[in-house]
């Protein structure tokens, strides 16, 4: 095939890229009309920051199908219940009555931590790995809530493999655990955030979760090109630079990745622009 060597160009460019970056680097790309794929270091564990949050959000859905809870119950969350760091619910006073559908969503689109945790307990950690064991993530684990200090001490972290993001992707790409629950998941998914995909490819139709703390970024998502939609998962650890040089890193590939699909989308087979 003629857009194989544009593809194995690719995989070049991103072993250099991740060769040079200042830390330890992973990428997994999978090209989802054509199952061409790319992995460097990909099946690396990794740190997920926010990113497992897309699997929580999965578990939580496949129990509100199951009507082992209902989107529309309300939850008051009060003060003590809140946690620092990303989101907004940390930053409210008093008690707020929020809907499950609606922590769910302030859990990924502005990453919300209160939201986050509340979210957890109601998927059930154990039956969130259960459900992750079931769609075949041997590597992909949920340990602990968010900002929990004692936790990451105990080394008790959220991980998963640039490969496994990539194929959690691919698996509601392709409708599973269930058609509505994949829906739901992607269109959520698809809600408006600041992650290095979305400043990479502005005005770009995505899907997907960003995630950083102290020495981690990542960032995996599902872009929606017309002819060429492809799943991408970026994560790094050990960052031997500041977090914005290390964004700065990951929206390169991004964007180099991006090129390419591009370039795959918009030309025939013999490489010629489409008109």
């Amino acid at each position: 095939m003629s857009d194989r060597l544009l593809w194995d160009r690719l995989e070049r460019s991103l072993a250099e890229r991740i060769e040079k970056f200042p830390g330890v680097a992973g990428i997994s790309v999978k090209d989802l009309s054509r199952g061409l794929v790319i992995s460097v270091n990909g099946g690396e564990i990794f740190p997920t920051a926010s990113t497992i949050k897309i699997h929580v959000l999965t578990q939580l859905l496949v129990r509100a199908e199951r009507k082992e809870l209902d989107l529309e119950t309300r939850v008051t969350v009060s003060p003590e219940m809140r946690v620092p760091g990303s989101g907004i619910l940390a930053q409210l006073h008093g008690e707020v009555d929020l809907t499950v559908l609606n922590l769910a969503v302030l859990m990924i689109a502005l990453s919300d931590n209160t939201a986050t945790n509340l979210c957890i307990d109601m998927a059930g950690m154990d039956d969130t790995n259960t459900l992750l064991r079931e769609l075949g993530l041997e590597k992909t684990n949920l340990r602990r809530k968010m900002l929990d200090t004692e936790s990451i001490a105990r080394g008790d972290e959220n991980v998963s493999t640039p490969d496994e993001c990539v194929a959690m992707l691919e698996l509601l790409y392709r409708g599973r655990p269930s058609v509505e629950v994949a829906r739901q998941c992607l269109e959520i998914l698809k809600s408006p955030k600041e992650g290095p995909l979305n400043r990479a490819l502005p005005g770009v139709p995505l899907a997907n979760k960003p995630g950083y703390m102290g020495g981690v970024y990542c960032d995996a998502g599902i872009v929606y090109l017309p002819g060429r939609p492809y799943a991408v998962a970026i994560m790094s650890k050990f960052g031997l630079t500041n977090p914005l040089q290390q964004e700065r890193a990951v929206i390169d590939m991004a964007r180099d990745i991006h090129q390419t699909m591009v370039a795959l989308d918009t030309a025939n087979e013999f490489g010629l622009g489409i008109p």
